[in-house]
C-alpha cells in the first residue's frame, strides 16, 4: 500500500497482542483526505483499540500507522492535527463545560486566551451554550457526549476521529450529530468513524471497513459495498407471465429467485442490467409491471460477513478502559 500527499490515515500489517490474544490482527487500510471513514465490527473486534493505536495511546506489537505521514508515537507532531473520541469522554464533574474545555485546551498546549476564543463556539456547535457554565455533575449522559465531541472539534482539527459519538444520545440528539459529520465533512475535515449504528454510517461513509476478530474481513467504497448485492425486482400482472419470464432467463443462464407471494421475480444482476434484462423480455412479449432495484443495506452486508461471530469478544481486556484521550 503507497502512501502520498493525501493519505491521512496509513496502516500497515498494524497488530496488537494482549497477552495470548491478537486484539488487531495485521490490518493494513488507507484513509485519504476529505474521506468519512466508517469503521464497523461487532463488540470486541478491536475497534478501540485500533483507535488507541492511531493516536498513539498505546503502542503496537507489530507493524505501524503514521498520520499525515508521520509515524504515530507518544508526543508526534502529527497529533495535534487531531481532534478524537474515545469510549467514554471523561471529564471532572464539580466544573462547568467551559472549565473543561479549557482544562483540556491546557492539556494540549493551546494558550489561555486562544483556548478562550475557542471554547464558545465548540460548545455552540454540540448545543451546549446554554448549560456553558453548568457543573458536570448535573448533566446527562447525552450531555457529556456532546462535550466529549465538542472537545474532540474545539481545536479546529484536519482529522476528527469519533468513536461511538451517538452513544447516551435520545433519537434528536443522534440526528444532530449525524448533521455535524456531515457539515464537517462538507467543510473538508476527514472523519474517522467507529460506530455500531449502521444507518449512520451508511448514511455518512464514503469508505467503509468491517473489523472482526481484530482482522479486515471487507473493505472498499460504501457504494461499491451495497451495490455487490444489487437484484432486479421484477413484478407481472399474472403468474402465468412471471412463469414464462422464469423460463427465459433460465435459457439465458441468468440466475434470479421466484417470489412465492407475488407474480415477481428477484433477479442476481445490478441496476445496470436493468435495460437489458427488460429488453430480453420485451422481445418475448413480456412486460412487467414494476421493475425496480433493490440493494442490501449496510446492516445485511454487516450482519453476512460478521455471522454468528458478533456475539464473541476478542478479549476482555484491550477495549474496556473508559480513559479521556488527550491527545497531545
Amino acid at each position: 500500500m503507497t502512501s502520498d500527499a493525501d493519505t491521512v490515515i496509513q496502516t500497515t500489517g498494524l497488530t496488537k497482542r494482549f497477552g495470548g490474544v491478537d486484539a488487531v490482527n495485521g490490518i493494513d487500510f488507507q484513509v485519504r483526505h476529505g474521506d468519512v471513514y466508517g469503521f464497523l465490527g461487532p463488540n470486541g473486534s478491536g475497534k478501540t483499540t485500533t483507535i488507541r493505536l492511531l493516536l498513539g495511546l498505546i503502542s503496537p506489537t507489530r507493524g505501524g500507522c503514521s498520520i499525515f505521514g508521520e509515524p504515530v508515537l507518544p508526543g508526534a507532531a502529527a497529533l495535534r492535527c487531531v481532534g478524537a473520541l474515545v469510549e467514554r469522554p471523561a471529564f471532572y464533574p464539580y466544573l462547568s463545560a467551559v472549565d473543561n474545555l479549557l482544562l483540556y485546551a491546557a492539556a494540549r498546549g493551546i494558550d489561555r486566551d486562544r483556548a478562550t476564543r475557542l471554547v464558545g463556539p465548540a460548545l455552540e456547535r454540540v448545543g451546549l451554550t446554554e448549560a456553558a457554565r453548568r457543573k458536570l455533575a448535573g448533566y446527562s449522559t447525552g450531555m457529556r457526549q456532546r462535550l466529549g465531541i465538542g472537545t474532540a472539534l474545539l481545536d479546529g482539527p484536519e482529522l476528527i476521529v469519533l468513536d461511538e459519538p451517538t452513544n447516551g444520545l435520545d433519537p434528536g440528539g443522534v440526528v444532530e450529530v449525524r448533521q455535524l459529520i456531515a457539515s464537517l465533512a462538507r467543510e473538508g475535515a476527514t472523519i474517522f468513524l467507529s460506530s455500531h449504528v449502521l444507518t449512520e454510517v451508511e448514511q455518512l461513509c464514503d469508505r467503509v471497513a468491517i473489523l472482526v476478530r481484530g482482522r479486515i474481513v471487507s473493505e472498499g467504497s460504501t457504494r461499491d459495498m451495497l451495490g455487490e448485492g444489487e437484484r432486479l425486482f421484477l413484478r407481472f400482472e399474472t403468474g402465468d407471465e412471471a412463469g414464462r419470464a422464469a423460463t427465459l432467463l433460465n435459457q439465458r443462464d441468468i440466475a434470479f429467485e421466484r417470489l412465492d407471494d407475488a407474480p415477481a421475480l428477484l433477479v442476481s444482476a445490478p441496476a445496470s442490467e436493468g435495460a437489458r434484462v427488460n429488453r430480453l423480455l420485451g422481445e418475448a412479449g413480456l412486460y412487467p409491471g414494476e421493475l425496480s432495484v433493490r440493494r442490501p443495506s449496510l446492516e445485511s452486508v454487516f450482519l453476512e460477513l460478521t455471522g454468528d461471530r458478533a456475539v464473541e469478544p476478542t478479549a476482555s481486556a484491550p477495549d474496556a478502559p473508559a480513559a479521556p484521550a488527550t491527545v497531545t
